[in-house]
């Protein structure tokens, strides 16, 4: 099979081969109409396959048969001349037939796209008014119900004007499911406008926050805003819920907010008011904020509102540190710290206890007036005694006053000693100098007593001996000024620095370390300094002498007191002593002030 098929493959190359050389002479147009004729190549196929006697043959054959096709043909032109010249004539007439028809399927062809634009309009506009109608048609069917969807956002928003939010949100969640089960543009356009509303319902809730608002309330506009969802978490929610009432804290505390007056006492008491107000409105508005958070977010697990408190607790440190130091009565100071105290007591019912946290800054206002008023007192004695020296002033012109008490004023004098263990000496009334001191520090002293933290005591003291030993420094140098020019008044210099020394400061001390912090164990300073620094100026004498030398000057009572020796001149005895602590105010002995009324007038 395969050498028969080789073999035609091999014929069908030489056949080929063949007619290129026959047609190689030929014209183009002829030449390709040979080669691509199937006719042609079957004849040479058919030549190539005959015998030599049959291919010499084949010319008188062909030019047989064409004799005879040639006589067919003549027979058939002579027959059928008539139908030759009719089909000539019907070919003339579909000729022109043809171009006619021709002619007119031209302009029909021109005229087919105008028509095929205006059926498609036709078919356009048909569509969109069967479409309309239709549309007509359906809103004609459901009038009522696009009549209720079309009022729902009006709907929504007189529900949020009226306070109804309930019904709006039913509203919102209503319209909500419309736009997933129908999503229309007219749904979507009814959903902003929900959603509009939504919004100003929201701002609503907020502002109600930021508004005096109780318990119930304020559980019910959280509730609406847990059911609006618009926090990524509860945790959010609660810093949104204290973030609204701290505005409204703010707005008290705005409310409440003064101008401070140039004028130091009118200062300090617009200092004191607004503090005062300050922390009514805390202990209010925290104690509102704790109870409404607990009751609110009673699953609480995070330090959220413990985190808040210590911010509002600062704000309150830094208010107290503003306005403290303006304030200059103790008096005042104590009440504020009361005040502060018991809204501190009432805060620990939910945990939030906060009295310890202010003492340090009640007590750095009140360090620095106690020490200001002993250095003003110092200051002033202080001034006359170098006043005195730089005038040469004689000892008796200006340290001692002539006073002659009566044995009835020594009694009673004496027995209201006994009822007051911290009533001033009497024997300081023959030293105008040192009583005017000795009032201005107790007047100081006055003042600590209302708030005898136990932190002042050591700055006190301290203070205070500086104070003293300044004093002695002043008076050493006038005595030895005084010496060199009057030296017949050294019993007025030996006097007055045994009433400073063994009488004034044994009793100011006694009422400092006894007086205000006389529960307390603490070492109170000797006056060994001072001792040795007037040691020439103080009189070594018997009790005896003493009385000689001032009987003139002093009442028995007083001398005696005079008399004794190291700082023990001041007898205590019992009396009410309070338990001081860290800033205790109870009831402490009030020290007397006015013994020096009619010297100091």
């Amino acid at each position: 099979m395969s050498i028969a098929t080789s073999t035609s493959t091999e014929f069908e190359d030489n056949n080929d081969d063949l007619l290129r050389l026959l047609t190689d002479s030929w014209d183009t147009p002829l030449k390709d109409t040979i080669e691509t004729s199937k006719w042609t190549r079957d004849y040479l196929t058919k030549l190539t396959s005959l015998p030599l006697d049959s291919l010499l043959h084949e010319p008188t054959e062909l030019r047989e048969e064409q004799a005879k096709a040639k006589r067919d043909a003549q027979q058939l032109a002579f027959r059928d001349y008539p139908c030759f010249l009719h089909a000539q004539t019907c070919r003339h007439q579909v000729e022109e037939t043809l171009d006619g028809l021709d002619v007119h399927l031209d302009e029909f062809l021109s005229s087919v796209p105008e028509l095929q634009e205006a059926c498609e309009i036709f078919s356009q506009q048909a569509k969109e008014i069967k479409e309309e109608r239709g549309k007509i048609i359906r809103v004609l069917e459901y009038q009522n119900v696009l009549t209720d969807l079309l009022e729902i956002p009006q709907l929504m928003e007189t529900c949020v004007w009226n306070g109804y939010y309930s019904e709006a949100m039913d509203l919102a969640s209503h319209v909500r499911l419309l736009q997933v089960r129908y999503p229309l543009s007219t749904v979507k356009s009814i959903r902003q406008q929900v959603q509009s509303s939504s919004d100003l319902m929201l701002v609503q809730l907020i502002s109600h926050l930021r508004k005096p608002i109780r318990l119930a309330a304020a559980m019910n506009v959280v509730g609406f805003l847990r059911r609006m969802d618009v926090f990524d978490s509860e945790t959010e929610l609660r810093m949104v819920f204290l973030r609204c009432r701290h505005d409204f804290l703010q707005q008290r505390l705005a409310r409440i907010k003064r101008d401070m007056s140039e004028e130091s006492r009118q200062r300090s008491s617009d200092a004191f008011e607004y503090l005062k107000k300050f922390i009514d409105v805390m202990r209010e508005q925290m104690f509102e904020i704790g109870t409404q958070y607990i009751s609110i977010f009673s699953n609480e697990q995070g330090t959220l509102l413990s985190d808040y408190m210590v911010h509002v607790i600062e704000l309150i440190k830094t208010a107290l540190d503003a306005y403290l130091p303006m304030i200059e009565d103790t008096s005042a100071l104590t009440s504020l710290l009361t005040q502060l105290q018991y809204c501190g007591m009432s805060l620990g019912r939910i945990g939030l206890d906060f009295r310890h946290i202010f003492v340090h800054s009640f007590e750095e206002a009140v360090q620095p007036m106690i020490l200001r008023w002993i250095d003003g007192a110092t200051e002033d004695l202080v001034q006359r005694i170098t006043k005195a020296s730089h005038e040469s002033t004689a000892p008796s012109a200006w340290m001692s006053s002539k006073i002659t008490l009566q044995s009835s004023n020594n009694t009673e004098s004496r027995d209201e000693a006994k009822r007051h263990a911290f009533q001033p000496p009497m024997l300081l009334v023959s030293y105008p100098s040192l009583a005017i001191f000795t009032n201005d520090v107790l007047s100081a002293f006055n003042a600590l007593r209302l708030l005898p933290a136990i932190s002042l005591y050591i700055p006190v003291q301290n203070h205070l001996e500086a104070c003293f030993l300044e004093i002695g420094t002043s008076l050493r140098q006038y005595c030895d000024q005084a010496v060199s020019y009057t030296p017949d008044e050294i019993t007025y210099l030996q006097s007055y620095s045994a009433a400073y020394v063994r009488c004034c400061l044994p009793y100011l001390k006694s009422c400092l370390v006894d007086g205000i912090y006389g529960n307390l164990l603490i070492p109170s300073a000797a006056n060994e300094d001072i001792e040795a620094l007037l040691a020439n100026y103080l009189p070594v004498m018997k009790k005896e002498e003493i009385v000689d030398v001032l009987k003139d000057n002093t009442g028995e009572a007083d001398v005696e007191r005079l008399a004794e020796v190291d700082g023990d001149s001041t007898e205590n005895t019992e009396s009410e002593s309070a338990v001081v602590n860290d800033v205790d105010t109870t009831e402490t002995p009030e020290f007397e002030v006015n013994l020096t009324t009619s010297i100091i007038q």
